[in-house]
Parts: C-alpha cells; structure tokens; sequence
C-alpha cells in the first residue's frame, strides 16, 4: 500500500501548499491595502499642511489630519482583525481536510482482501501520475503567490527593473475617394 501513502502524502501536502498560497494572499493584501492606507494618509496630511485654504486655521487643519488618522486606524485595525479570522478560518478547513484525508489512507491500508488490494492497486497506480502533477502545480502556485506578495510589499521594485517595449509608430494611409478614383479610370 505503499503508493496509497504516496497519493495520501500527496493529497495532503496539495493542501498544506494551498493553504499557504491563501495566507500568502491575504497577507498581500494586507500589506496592500496598508501600504494604500498609508499613502492616503501622508497625501491628505501633505495637502493640508502645504496649502493656505481661506477660512481654515491652523487648528481646524490639526483637527482634520486628527479625524483622519483615527479613521486610518480603524480601518487598519479592522483589516488586521478580518484577515486574521480568514486565516484562522483557512486553517480549520486545511486541518479538516487534512484530518479527512488521513483518516480515509488508514482505512484503505487495513483493507485486506485480495480483490480489494489488487482495485485499490490498480487505482493507485492509475492515480500517482495525476498525483505527482497536482504536487507540482501546487508547489507553483505557492512560489507564484510568494512573488506577488513581494510585489506588493515593495520588495521586488527596484530589484527588477521594468522593460519597455517601443514600438514603431503606424504609417497613416490616405483615405482614396471612390469619386477620384472612378474620374481616373
């Protein structure tokens, strides 16, 4: 039973690697949304703080950017609070879907009927292939995951510079008119 453990080892880390690739998801977006909060908050202080807007003093200026960081701060709060629960949520469904799996390999390893060994086998074998890519495909999607987080964060932007791609400008055709055309012929 030896490529059941394979399949069921496999099946297993498919879900542990989609289960980082959900956290590593959420966790750009947090770092996303935090870096987005941020700037908002740094533009709108730098806007006010910069101009002299008739009618509005000093205090009415500290007041506003006050408002404002409260605000930002709720907001990041909430998104640490709502993110956190998805991950806990994420979590509980990868170690029931992990327990599952488990528990249906160590049934099949106490089967012992010789037709159901030679089934079970066959289907096995049939299956280690299929079992071997989603391990691969899974084990992409977690490195691709992993890259955008670094995007998002800020990590990757000056260690890859972008490529520009120039292209050459269309040649504008002139319009015939069918009238000139037929006063030619």
């Amino acid at each position: 039973m030896s490529t059941q453990t394979t399949i069921a080892s496999a099946a297993v880390h498919v879900v542990g690697q989609y289960n980082d690739a959900g956290k590593t998801l959420v966790g750009a977006y947090r770092t996303g949304v935090h870096r987005l909060l941020n700037g908002a908050a740094s533009r709108y202080s730098d806007f006010l703080g910069g101009r002299q807007i008739p009618m509005v003093s000093e205090k009415v200026k500290a007041n506003l950017i006050g408002a404002q960081e409260k605000i930002n701060g709720f907001l990041a709060n909430r998104l640490d609070i709502d993110t956190s629960r998805i991950v806990n949520v994420m979590d509980r469904v990868a170690a029931g879907t992990t327990t599952g799996i488990e528990s249906v390999a160590s049934r099949v390893a106490r089967v012992e009927s010789p037709v159901a060994t030679s089934v079970i086998n066959t289907l096995s074998a049939i299956n280690q292939p299929i079992a071997t890519v989603s391990v691969q495909i899974a084990d992409k999607i977690v490195a691709g995951t992993k890259q955008i987080e670094a995007r998002v964060s800020g990590a990757e932007e000056a260690a890859k510079p972008v490529r520009t791609v120039k292209a050459k400008a269309a040649v504008a055709k002139k319009p015939v008119r069918r009238a000139a055309a037929r006063k030619a012929a």
